[in-house]
């Protein structure tokens, strides 16, 4: 068989390589990138050899996927994305228009399209748990970004067969979003966002890895499928004040926690917004990133694609926690 994957340098998409990389089934992994030098090299660290012949780099990128015209794979998983700009016409450039000329440029039996849980937007109040039958209401570009991606594809590919996953946080080894949280947990104050406990779903990315590679081969049609996107996140529900105190454990510190009033945070968000430095600097402070810090709970139920594709996860923050900061010690980084 032959898989394409984008964002092969990405957290996700590097992780999913060396999992299909060990794969005897994929006789061909074509891997279209921005970066050859960048892909080489975190090759080097992952234990990779793109000297093989049974991976084909290909220099190209969105939003246009130029040299991608007329390749055919059984399989194709679509990792790249935009996680943090300065204009929504960035993000709608790559997420949306990527896409479809992703789409438009390659022939594909099955592909799976990593969305987010952001497409969807919080919780309700009152709201447990989101599920794929509840409205879809973004509070960012990104996420505003990702439910037209969505859109569009059910649009002008409904008939193919994909499919849509919207994860939550992802946490894990070959993250770079949560190495300032590591690097505060170093010190001895633990700043928290807002006074009261936020609640969000999470998922490893070992177990998201999993989730893509058993979506991929499941013995179903996709054209028998009642849904196109699904929620796929750990059943366990974390508090924000958890991950803070939990990445300290993992790391071996002990700090003291100091909630920061939400009014202060905005004034901050505000003030990065105003310096393109600061921008560059803390990208998740954006006057539009930002907007996913104010809601109190972010959780998703994942039940009907657990269900539908025979998928379990492995909850343990702890332990998703420890190979994350061990990867982050093991590279230098902290």
């Amino acid at each position: 068989m032959k898989i394409l994957i984008t964002g092969a340098s990405g957290f996700v998409g590097r992780n999913l390589l060396l999992r299909v990389a060990s794969d005897p089934s994929y006789s061909e992994i074509i891997i279209p990138i921005r970066n050859r030098d960048k892909l080489k090299k975190q090759g080097l660290m992952d234990g990779l050899d793109f000297k093989s012949s049974r991976f084909r780099i290909v220099e190209t990128a969105a939003p246009q996927w130029e040299n991608l015209q007329d390749v055919k794979v059984d399989h194709l998983i679509h990792c790249a994305g935009l996680l943090f700009a300065r204009e929504k016409r960035e993000f709608l450039e790559t997420n949306v228009n990527g896409t479809l000329n992703l789409f438009r440029n390659t022939s594909f039996e099955r592909a799976i399209v990593l969305s987010s849980q952001a497409a969807s937007g919080p919780c309700e109040p009152g709201q447990v748990a989101k599920t794929e039958r509840d409205g879809n209401v973004p509070v960012t570009w990104y996420g505003r970004s990702k439910l037209e991606m969505e859109k569009r594809l059910q649009k002008e590919f409904g008939n193919r067969n994909y499919v849509c996953l919207r994860p939550p946080i992802i946490l894990g080894a070959r993250d770079s979003a949560t190495l300032p949280l590591f690097k505060m947990v170093k010190g001895r104050i633990l700043f928290k966002p807002g006074l009261k406990l936020k609640y969000y779903s999470y998922i490893a990315v070992n177990d998201l890895v999993d989730a893509i590679l058993k979506t991929l081969k499941a013995p179903l049609s996709y054209s028998e499928l009642s849904l196109k996107e699904y929620f796929v996140a750990c059943d366990e529900v974390i508090t924000d004040e958890a991950l803070i105190t939990t990445a300290a454990l993992a790391a071996d510190k002990r700090g003291v926690l100091l909630r920061v009033p939400q009014t202060l945070l905005k004034g901050i968000a505000k003030a990065v917004d105003a310096v393109p430095s600061w921008r560059e600097a803390i990208p998740s402070l954006s006057g539009d990133r930002a907007q996913e810090i104010w809601p109190d709970r972010w959780v998703v139920s994942s039940q009907k694609f657990a269900e539908q594709f025979a998928w379990k996860s492995s909850p343990d923050l702890l332990q998703t926690l420890k190979e994350t900061h061990n990867w982050y010690k093991e590279t230098g980084q902290i």
